[in-house]
Order: C-alpha cells, then sequence, then structure tokens
C-alpha cells in the first residue's frame, strides 16, 4: 500500500526531522533518537529523527534541502522494520537509513505500507 507523505519539516536550530502523512496520531513511541507516531489504525504515520544530521551522517545544510523521500514499514507478527530512502539536493546524494525496530503494535498479519515525497 503507497500513501503520501505530507509534511517534511526541518529544524535547523534544534536539528530535529518529522516526517508525516498527517493521519491522526494515537500514540508516539520513543526509541532513542527516533519517535514514531502510530495512527489509530496501528501503522506508522510519522516518524521524529533528534540530533538528525549526526543520526542520518549528513549535514544539517542538506537536510534543509530534502528533495524526496521514501519510508518503508513492514508490518510482521511483534516485529516493525522501517527503512527511509532520501534524496538530497545537494549533488543528487541518495542516503539510504535503514531503521529497525522491534515492536508490538498489535498485527496479527504481515503488511508492507509505503509512504512517499517527492
Amino acid at each position: 500500500m503507497a500513501g503520501q507523505i505530507k509534511t517534511i519539516d526541518y529544524d535547523l536550530d534544534n536539528d530535529i526531522l518529522f516526517i508525516s502523512n498527517e493521519e491522526k496520531v494515537k500514540f508516539s513511541l520513543d526509541i532513542g533518537e527516533f519517535v514514531l507516531d502510530v495512527s489509530h489504525s496501528n501503522l506508522i504515520c510519522g516518524i521524529e529523527i533528534m540530533d538528525a544530521s549526526d543520526n542520518l551522517g549528513v549535514s544539517k545544510e542538506v537536510l534543509k534541502k530534502i528533495q524526496n523521500i521514501k519510508m518503508s514499514v513492514n508490518y510482521k507478527t511483534n516485529h516493525v522494520y522501517v527503512l527511509l530512502m532520501i534524496v538530497f539536493k545537494k549533488d543528487g546524494k541518495e542516503v539510504n537509513v535503514p531503521i529497525p525496530l522491534t515492536l508490538n503494535l498489535g498485527h496479527k498479519t504481515p503488511r508492507k505500507d509505503v509512504l512517499v515525497y517527492n
């Protein structure tokens, strides 16, 4: 299932990257430097990355110029796997950031969601 990322916001002063499909958030999960927003359907609808430049391995200037982004989420029983694929405007550099998580969001059937912004 493919959806649309509607919000990408980078706070340069605090070095926080926020990505969302703007679904209503039921709850958020703090996992280290990452905060995952979960919708009322128990699906990931947003992610906030603290200290984004360090965690993604790119400069703050590059983060200000995101050209497109794709967030792939694989739901398995008691396991969620998130992969961010970000394309920056600077030199067309592509950065793939896997964020594996082990969570129980109540999913009984495996499924895959893809959110895209471009």
